[in-house]
């Protein structure tokens, strides 16, 4: 992974101009839509939400594996009081 940078203005309706460089480097396209976060004083992050939903299902993937739902305490709380509301019908 390689950085780039350059200096770009904001303009008075708040709009600034992603050099041609910096969008092909990261591979944006003209009218791609862009998730722009602000993460600290004077920091901006701009990512595109195709890339940022394929790494959360990376890492629940990464997570979940060998989840088993009938191990986790609210499913075992729940069939525990479904069978005690049926043992007393």
């Amino acid at each position: 992974m390689s950085f780039m940078s350059e200096t770009v203005s904001i303009d008075e309706k708040g709009r600034l101009v992603l050099p041609k460089k910096v969008r092909q480097e990261a591979h944006i396209s003209t009218r791609s839509k862009l998730v722009v976060r602000a993460s600290g004083v004077g920091r901006v992050e701009l990512s595109d939400p195709k890339v940022l939903t394929a790494q959360a299902r990376v890492i629940g993937a990464k997570k979940l594996s060998g989840w088993k739902e009938e191990d986790h305490e609210a499913t075992s709380y729940l069939l525990g009081s479904m069978k005690t509301k049926n043992e007393t019908r």
